[in-house]
């Protein structure tokens, strides 16, 4: 058999493979993996292999990793050995996650303790961005469902107490975001913000009325989002994490557009990828809001690798409405949930069936619960102890890693199998999976750059140890940089020309309006299809029909501003790094140790783009009449022929109907939805480039600033010491120093990160 061996450090990103001893040679479709998180190419290694070996299927891989990139790669084993490979897995167990995050936070306050260093830390922006990411610990957790799927109740369990509305109707209208706070026991803060301020309106420590209050908030109209901190008592304490839960409208709430577009932008954030908890009702399946979302989800799951798929969880609820005593099959409904997302473009769903109710009741103080509660309880928890097929956990598809840490947890058993903890495991094992690792990354790569900057500052200072001779030449070359100052021929041509030319759209963002005027044209066509094909229909049916034409074009638009919103984030993005990537060549390269670029942070494309303003609704013009016969029948002929006497003839009575020519209103209305999408793609287009001349505008801007400035410091810095002996020795030694205590630094980062001991 074929001897693979892999190592993947998810910290650094960085993997190694040796195929029979040797490194697969340069080119090789594995060797562009050796930079690329192991969740992207995971799901396509063993057909890789296969394909290098000649379609050999035969292989002993050895992996070296974290434990929950292990389990990946035995996913994906199962999968290649349905497809007739043989393979033997054995993992080489490494240091995990959780206890690295702690080291690096130690070095970083090691790291402060050196005055040049948390210079370097403080006062550069990227840096400073790339730490503050890596240890904010909020982590986001979206709460996505349509009307009656039990999302509030779900919530309300997690909490252990009845904080959110909860009825068989759309009762969230607000975005409510809830914060753990583990050190308020029974009490929540909680804070109104309005429509029209960004700012808290009210705010208020509350703890028995907490519902009546939330009940409130969210029935007025003015109410843009509600923020709560409280003990979230699901998610046990962590250090390094705090969970930050928000609960969204459905897109059948009609109270406010703008948060389904809100919702929206959640399930399409790639860039960020934030954990997505759906929650289907089992009972009531099928419904067209559902299948929208779940479309946009399937294109999402569509674009990445295994963590596009890992961040969306299908909750499955209500599963306590099943009564297995009546023959009702939790696993047959199981599998009408996942042959409907398949339906709908969700590839190999993972589902998770639940009882929000269940865990909820459970998890409630007796005194909270209603006589009516109580008695479910006890019938419920009768249910699930004594029918085996009610353990809803067996039904999951967890890792022997998550249910080893839902044993860990000791629950009772009606709690264990109501399903909801073990959902709440899940939501842990993401963090740990790809939270953490990502964080560690950020930490190492914010590190890396100011051990950089150190170095040659270091550095620099260290090469003035030079003879007489080397010195009067750096004399000379001075001399010569304020010449060329002088004259500015070269840094003023340069200006002169990015002034002039700006720069170009990036072909990727410029790629993707491409593919959504496509998208829009092939969405047009397949309506007009549909209403061509229906041609005369009745007033009732004309108006069913566009009124669901009516509610994707709106959902489509909402779609593209979102992705038109991601595109100005990359662009804005891609030319900053453009620029940034300038401004080494012009000036850090000469400088050496210079301020990072600092450019404006501009307003996305939302308060730009122009309102949907579209109504495909019925007008009196829009309604033709005609005659019609009905009530056809045979009568006796009474003519004045007697042969026709013992005859009869077909007869008809007439009446005045009215109708719709699909075809006819379809061709007018088309033009106007076309006209819409055109004017949002348009003027998006437009913003993104406006906005990215704004960028170079700037840019010269700094440029003209930081050239100027970091020019007469370093010629007044190095004029000193070049003349002033004494002075020129002491930042030798100080160079020395901070070089070597650089090196020390670099070398304890290392060693926190390596995957090998």
């Amino acid at each position: 058999m074929n001897q693979i061996y892999i190592e993947h450090n998810p910290f650094i990103v960085e993997s190694r493979f040796l195929i029979n001893g040797a490194e697969p040679a340069e080119g090789c479709k594995l060797s562009s993996y050796k930079e690329a998180r192991l969740q992207i190419w995971v799901e396509s290694l063993f057909a890789e292999l296969s394909l290098l070996l000649n379609g050999d299927k035969k292989f002993n891989v050895e992996f070296r990793g974290v434990e929950s990139d292990y389990m990946d790669l035995l996913d994906a084993a199962e999968v290649a050995r349905a497809q007739g490979m043989t393979l033997n897995i054995t993992w080489l167990p490494v240091k995990e996650t959780r206890e690295r995050l702690t080291e690096i936070q130690t070095l970083m306050n090691y790291a402060h303790e050196n005055p040049q260093f948390r210079d370097y830390i403080e006062n550069n922006d990227r840096v400073k961005v790339d730490f503050d990411e890596a240890f904010n610990h909020d982590f986001n957790l979206y709460v996505i469902a349509t009307m009656s799927s039990g999302k509030s109740t779900l919530i309300n369990a997690m909490l252990g107490k009845v904080v959110l509305h909860a009825a068989n109707e759309a009762t969230t209208a607000t975005i409510a975001q809830i914060t753990d706070d583990k050190t308020l026991g029974e009490s929540f803060v909680a804070r109104r913000i309005s429509t029209d301020s960004r700012v808290p309106v009210d705010e208020r420590t509350v703890s028995a009325d907490i519902k009546s209050l939330m009940k409130e908030w969210n029935g007025m109209a003015d109410t843009q989002q509600i923020e709560l901190r409280g003990n979230i008592i699901g998610m046990q304490a962590r250090d390094n994490v705090r969970l930050v839960l928000t609960d969204t409208p459905g897109p059948n709430s009609s109270s406010n557009p703008e948060h389904e577009r809100v919702t929206m932008s959640f399930i399409q954030d790639s860039r960020r990828n934030p954990l997505i908890l759906y929650v289907i009702n089992a009972t009531q399946i099928g419904i067209n809001d559902d299948k929208k979302l779940l479309g946009l989800m399937a294109q999402t799951m569509a674009r990445g690798g295994k963590q596009s798929k890992d961040r969306f969880i299908f909750a499955v609820n209500k599963m306590d409405e099943f009564d297995p005593e009546n023959g009702e099959d939790i696993g047959a409904a199981l599998g009408r949930v996942k042959t409907y997302l398949q339906e709908n473009g969700i590839p190999n769903p993972q589902v998770y069936p639940i009882s929000a109710r269940f865990t909820r009741m459970l998890r409630a103080r007796q005194d909270d619960l209603t006589t009516r509660e109580r008695n479910e309880l006890n019938t419920l928890t009768e249910l699930f102890l004594e029918e085996d097929s009610m353990d809803l956990p067996a039904y999951m598809p967890l890792t022997s890693r998550v249910r080893r840490a839902l044993d860990a947890r000791g629950l009772p058993r009606a709690l264990y199998r109501s399903g909801l903890p073990a959902v709440e495991v899940m939501i842990d094992e993401y963090i740990d999976k790809y939270t953490f690792p990502n964080r560690l990354k950020r930490a190492y790569d914010a590190l890396t750059h100011a051990i950089e900057l150190g170095m040659r500052e270091a550095e620099l200072t260290e090469q003035l140890e030079q003879d007489e001779r080397a010195l009067a030449h750096i004399n000379e070359q001075i001399q010569l940089l304020e010449t060329r100052r002088k004259a500015g021929a070269e840094t003023e041509a340069y200006k002169e020309r990015l002034r002039r030319k700006g720069k170009g759209m990036p072909e990727h963002i410029a790629n993707t309006f491409i593919s959504q005027q496509a998208k829009v044209a092939a969405t047009l066509k397949a309506v007009g299809e549909e209403m061509g094909n229906r041609q005369e229909e009745s007033p009732a049916l004309a108006k069913q029909y566009l009124d669901s034409a009516e509610r994707n074009a709106r959902f489509l638009f909402k779609e593209l501003i979102n992705d038109c919103e991601n595109a100005f984030e990359e662009s804005q993005k891609f030319i900053k790094d453009d620029l940034q990537n300038e401004y080494h060549q012009y000036i850090a390269s000469l400088f050496e140790d210079t301020r990072q670029l600092k450019l404006p942070i501009l307003d996305g494309l939302k308060g730009t783009l122009g309102d949907f303003a579209l109504n495909l609704s019925l007008n009196e013009r829009d309604i033709q009449s005609k005659q019609e016969r009905y009530n056809e029948r045979k009568v006796w002929d009474p003519g004045w022929n007697p042969l026709s006497w013992f005859t009869k003839r077909t007869v008809w009575d007439y009446r005045t109907v009215e109708y719709v020519n699909m075809k006819e209103i379809w061709d007018q209305k088309r033009i106007e939805l076309s006209a819409a999408f055109t004017q949002l793609l348009t003027e998006a287009r437009t913003k993104i480039e406006a906005d990215k001349d704004k960028l170079v505008k700037s840019y010269v801007s700094f440029f003209e600033g930081e050239f100027e400035n970091k020019f007469n410091e370093l010629i007044s810095s190095l004029k000193i010491q070049l003349t002033d002996k004494e002075a020129r020795e002491l930042a030798i030694a100080e160079g020395r120093a901070q070089k070597e205590w650089i090196t020390h630094f670099k070398s304890q980062m290392d060693a926190t990160l390596a995957i090998k001991d």
